[in-house]
């Protein structure tokens, strides 16, 4: 499953956690309701898969092995930055 699905499904449960709150009305009570199919979660990403993706998204990586890691400035420089494996 996609990121963005998931973030839409968390949105979605969100929302029908917040308006369970407010009016007190139990899902077992309405009528004519869909039924909800069971969520795969195998597909999902864990959070170290996650930080893996966008820690290896925002560097480069030299012929040599060596990564190097961006930073920007607050006059908007982008510098580069040699990422020592202690360091990570």
């Amino acid at each position: 499953m996609s990121i963005a699905l998931k973030d839409a499904l968390k949105t979605v449960t969100d929302a029908v956690t917040i308006i369970s709150r407010r009016f007190p009305i139990k899902w077992e009570d309405i009528t004519n309701k869909p039924t909800i199919q069971n969520i795969d979660v195998t597909d999902f990403y864990t959070k170290e898969e996650i930080d893996k993706i966008l820690t290896a998204e925002n560097q480069l990586v030299s012929q040599d092995g060596t990564v190097w890691k961006p930073t920007i400035d607050n006059n908007g420089v982008v510098s580069w930055k040699k990422v020592i494996k202690d360091e990570q």
